[in-house]
């Protein structure tokens, strides 16, 4: 007996590589009223909403929503298109205010990853600009902002700087998508900031100097390559997995990399050379490459199943047990959810601790593993911030702490459970193993 998909669970798997996608088609036709209502601003929450009009689309199933819903996807995305358009502009001043200053630097994720994660930018919601900057041109790139007019907004990386439009308001909903809705620039010196979450600390990876010159929508740029490109797309999402919470579109746009190159020997020969021997990095490819292959049905490289058979075996158990379920809940604190599972990532978490709990320094307390832990670190700051009635209303203050407080209960019923599956495992034959490429948890 088959068993019942919840709406997220029709959706992704219609998104699927699948050969057998579309057999959630009868799920979805059978959506009510109340599940579409609850289903599109998740769309958008996961980065899908575009992916799955194509889908419709492009398999002649626009006939399996409702009319509103299919009208709202489409302006939408006409929007988002409008909003690529002024963004590319926007980009195309910023690299030529960078190449003027004499500034050393290469574009990540957003437009670079146009066509080998994306087939086309505008299935993609950006709200922001990323670079990699070289140490010594971080300053000459922060001068071409402030010059530009942009605000300056704090950091909780010492890796990064972050600039948005003047006057940005956060928007949501369909206003995001609007073209003159408000976008961020970020610098990065280094992808991977250990600190932040108390993780082992990773060798810088990166580098300007290695960049090649990149092509799209008829402007040039210096872009990472293949296989930098994926490697920084699997921190990207471990960096969002361990604030509990990713986007599911960009384990799709993996996918769709990995449907396309999993079999391109040189590609991974090269990817191989670039992590080396470590551990961390080849644990956090195997994660993320099972996560985004477990959703989505991709292929998977012989390189990382020889690197996920000999992982933690801790890793192993998540993977197997909440990875999928984890991906697929609830995660935003504006939408309630009783008992969420949020925190259930912080079994993964802890097996790449830099020390343990108790060991760890008193200078890193303040270090977020989380967006609330952030609002707390800034309400120790500043506590008159608490008479803002903007700012409690723009964070969600009373909703957060609701959720972080039921997220937190549903671990503590967790662990005994965590325990047993983790002892079980290490009997033979009781855990570790091959990397299944399709099997849900």
């Amino acid at each position: 007996m088959a068993v019942e998909q919840t709406p997220a669970e029709a959706i992704v798997r219609f998104l699927s590589f699948s050969s057998d996608s579309r057999d959630s088609v009868p799920a979805i036709e059978k959506f009510t009223r109340r599940q579409w209502e609850h289903v599109q601003p998740w769309l958008d929450d996961a980065g899908l909403a575009f992916y799955f009009l194509e889908r419709l689309k492009t398999t002649n199933s626009t006939a399996l929503i409702p009319r509103s819903v299919l009208s709202r996807l489409e302006r939408n995305f006409a929007a988002n298109q409008a909003r690529i358009d002024h963004m590319s502009l926007r980009f195309k001043e910023i690299n030529q205010r960078f190449d003027d200053a004499g500034v050393r630097y290469e574009v990540v994720k957003g437009f670079s990853l146009v066509p080998e994660f994306c087939p086309y930018s505008s299935l993609r919601y950006q709200a922001d600009l990323d670079y990699l900057i070289a140490d010594e041109s971080l300053p000459d790139a922060q001068r071409v902002f402030q010059e530009a007019g942009y605000d300056s907004r704090d950091s909780f990386s010492g890796k990064e700087s972050i600039f948005v439009t003047p006057g940005a308001k956060p928007s949501r909903g369909d206003s995001s998508f609007l073209p003159h809705a408000p976008h961020a620039v970020e610098l990065h010196t280094d992808i991977w900031d250990s600190e932040m979450h108390e993780l082992q600390p990773i060798p810088k990876l990166f580098s300007v100097s290695q960049a090649k010159t990149s092509h799209w929508n008829g402007l040039s740029f210096p872009a990472q390559t293949d296989e930098d490109a994926f490697l920084l797309q699997v921190l990207h999402a471990c960096r969002h997995l361990f604030t509990q919470w990713i986007r599911i579109s960009n384990l799709l746009e993996i996918s769709y990399f990995l449907n396309r190159r999993a079999s391109d020997t040189d590609l991974w020969a090269r990817a191989e050379k670039r992590v080396g021997e470590n551990a961390v990095v080849r644990e956090f490819v195997v994660i993320v490459v099972e996560l985004a292959t477990r959703l989505f049905a991709g292929p998977v490289p012989s390189l990382v199943q020889d690197w996920g058979a000999r992982m933690h075996r801790q890793s192993r158990v998540w993977i197997e047990h909440y990875g999928r379920n984890w991906v697929l809940c609830e995660m935003p604190v504006y939408r309630f959810s009783l008992f969420p599972q949020s925190k259930l990532v912080l079994f993964l978490q802890q097996q790449y601790r830099c020390a343990p709990l108790k060991a760890r320094p008193k200078k890193n307390d303040s270090s977020p593993s989380s967006r609330f832990s952030q609002i707390i670190s800034s309400l120790r700051l500043k506590p008159t911030l608490l008479l803002n009635r903007e700012w409690r209303k723009r964070h969600l203050l009373v909703r957060r702490s609701i959720f972080y407080a039921l997220a937190q209960a549903r671990y503590i019923c967790e662990i005994p459970r965590w325990r047993w599956r983790t002892r079980r495992s290490a009997l033979p034959g009781g855990g570790r193993g091959s990397l299944p490429s399709k099997t849900n948890s």
